[in-house]
């Protein structure tokens, strides 16, 4: 007979992940865009929030939307930082389950 209980620890927690992207330019104006225009549909992109800048230039038509999330999609992530900012608040749901062993 063993001298411990076995058991699982299920934290369910929320994570928010940075990375920092970089895309050619010739891959930009390659794909239709040019430059600045690709960087004006990137500011109509963020969420409102405590560092979101303002958009500036015109909203981006379908047929912009669908090239600027091509051009990111292939993008390369050069850094990523992720933040598991619900283990440093607390703020997350724990569930316990025993394991059971199975008998031959």
């Amino acid at each position: 007979m063993s001298d411990s209980i076995d058991f699982k620890q299920i934290e369910y927690h929320q994570m928010t992940i940075y990375k920092t992207m970089s895309v050619g330019t010739d891959w930009i104006e390659e794909n239709g865009l040019t430059v600045e225009r690709f960087k004006e549909i990137l500011s109509h992109q963020s969420s409102v929030g405590w560092n979101a800048s303002e958009p500036y230039g015109d909203e981006p038509t379908d047929e912009e939307s669908d090239i600027f999330m091509e051009i990111v999609w292939s993008a390369d992530c050069i850094d990523s930082e992720e933040d598991l900012w619900t283990d440093r608040k607390g703020g997350y749901e724990i569930d316990y389950e025993l394991i059971v062993e199975e008998s031959e």
